[in-house]
């Protein structure tokens, strides 16, 4: 009796150690082919193919990084701020499970981001990097905020985000493609119309009167850098920011208020609260019907 259940035990001990080994075998195998199968769907973002310096930028390019990279990304950050505000308002009840959510979409935004190559396509494959290592980042961030106490409040959170790398490095890497994006949108407006400078002030510090020279692509691509040196992460546009600042010069506040360089005009709108998202649309007509610019949705929002 004794031998027989000693006989049953050990061949029950050696069909489960060989499920183990066979299960412990086939995890690290479906790990391992899945990691190949990441690495050979992003490998065309680490390769460098075209000349970026006299690249010829064609708006197809640019409406196709939009829709691509562009406007995945910006439903991830708008997503990613209402989340903070409804944060703030105490409107969430479990923070862990909407991390969780967040986590998963900058994941799914990521692959999105990434299914088109434009690593042919100029600087706009370099801004793609950009935007796909900050979504990369964000979900890290995501999921370590997830890991915190269900009830983890909106200052914790602030507080966290400050001394978190991941987060810092997110943020520098999408305002980098923002950058590279508008610049590109400039050097296709001068290979189009000779018109545009090709030599102008990139400072926020230049005077009112040389700022009201430029057209629209180089207003927006100044602040756009200046966002970039400013390492800041906001909800509104480059163009919104432009606008706003068109429309308190137009409208003579500027001269009233004794401002005379753009930094000035940019400091006390950042002070007051003053630009927010879609202020472009709200001045487009009034101030921008003779601009040119690239068919890109957020510049034409009414466009179907």
């Amino acid at each position: 009796m004794d031998k027989r259940f000693s006989r049953t035990a050990t061949l029950y001990t050696i069909v489960f150690l060989s499920m183990l080994v066979f299960a412990v075998v086939a995890f690290f195998y479906g790990l391992n082919l899945g990691t190949k199968r990441v690495e050979t769907k992003y490998a065309y973002l680490n390769e460098v193919k075209v000349d970026k310096t006299n690249y010829e930028y064609q708006q197809q390019e640019l409406a196709s990084f939009y829709l691509t990279v562009y406007s995945p990304y910006r439903e991830f950050q708008l997503d990613w701020s209402e989340a903070l505000h409804n944060i703030s308002n105490r409107k969430v009840s479990n923070v862990s499970s909407l991390y969780k959510e967040l986590e998963g979409q900058a994941s799914k935004k990521a692959i999105e981001a990434a299914s088109y190559n434009l690593q042919n396509a100029g600087q706009l494959g370099e801004a793609q990097q950009n935007y796909i290592r900050s979504l990369n980042q964000f979900e890290k961030v995501a999921a370590a905020l997830q890991k915190k106490s269900s009830s983890i409040t909106y200052e914790e959170i602030v507080e966290l985000l400050k001394s978190n790398e991941s987060y810092q490095t997110a943020v520098t890497q999408a305002l980098k493609g923002q950058g590279i994006y508008f610049e590109t949108m400039y050097l296709w407006a001068t290979s189009i119309d000779p018109n545009i400078p090709t030599d102008f002030d990139q400072n926020v510090s230049q005077k009112i009167s040389t700022w009201s020279k430029y057209p629209l692509v180089i207003k927006n691509e100044i602040i756009a850098n200046y966002l970039v040196k400013q390492n800041s992460f906001v909800e509104f546009l480059p163009h919104d920011l432009t606008s706003a600042i068109d429309q308190f010069i137009t409208s003579g506040q500027a001269e009233a208020m004794n401002l005379t360089t753009i930094d000035g005009i940019i400091t006390l709108l950042s002070n007051t609260a003053a630009v927010r998202p879609g202020d472009y649309n709200l001045n487009k007509n009034k101030l921008y019907s003779q601009e040119f610019l690239p068919q890109i949705p957020f510049f034409y929002p009414n466009v179907e």
